[in-house]
């Protein structure tokens, strides 16, 4: 954008005036790919099972041992090691092979919780 106003600037404004807008235009294109870059590095992108576990979905068919969830707006199937009916919200514990292991989430509560509570 700013190379497009620089070539605006260097045909219309006189001629001492158009080479140095024209250099204040490179340099704040400079700036902004500069910005941009060091922004879009900071984030780590997650993919495979490191996205997934961890992820809290909802039983779309009862989990009696096995059925299917909604998670990070994909369908998966699923196992439970208990019986879980439609709606269930769920927390993803493990991956195995193309099969998530869940537990319901407030289950998974009172599992981690500690004798002082």
């Amino acid at each position: 954008m700013f190379l497009l106003l620089a070539l605006v600037l260097f045909i219309f404004l006189p001629s001492p005036w158009s080479v140095f807008a024209v250099l204040g235009c490179i340099v704040l294109g400079g700036l902004e790919v500069s910005y941009w870059h060091r922004r879009t590095r900071r984030q780590k992108v997650q993919t495979g099972v490191e996205s997934i576990v961890g992820a809290t979905g909802e039983v779309t068919d009862a989990l009696a041992p096995s059925g299917h969830i909604r998670v990070l707006g994909e369908l998966w199937e699923a196992r439970s090691s208990t019986e879980l009916p439609p709606g269930t919200q769920v927390r993803v514990v493990a991956m195995r092979g193309l099969a998530l292991e869940v537990e319901a989430i407030d289950q998974a509560e009172s599992t981690h919780r500690t004798p002082a509570e």
